[in-house]
């Protein structure tokens, strides 16, 4: 999985959401992301954290082994 890939399926699940994504050791499997979405308005912090899970989907459970996550409504 590559930061693209990330983000890309992110935007996907998420349209209109300002995402960044950095690869925290360089071996494609640990990443932080940013994202700041309109979807997120009136959704707690857990609910937001979920949405991005559910878009990465199968990657959460293969390819992406940890992922630091900040997210806030745009």
């Amino acid at each position: 999985m590559n930061l693209a890939e990330i983000k890309a399926k992110i935007i996907a699940q998420l349209p209109g959401a300002q995402v960044e994504v950095e690869d925290l050791n360089g071996h494609g499997d640990h990443f932080s992301a940013q994202v700041a979405a309109p979807q997120f308005n009136g959704k707690s912090l857990v609910e937001q954290h979920q949405m991005v899970y559910a878009a990465l989907g199968e990657a959460m459970r293969t390819g992406i082994h940890a992922l630091a996550l900040e997210t806030k409504p745009l």
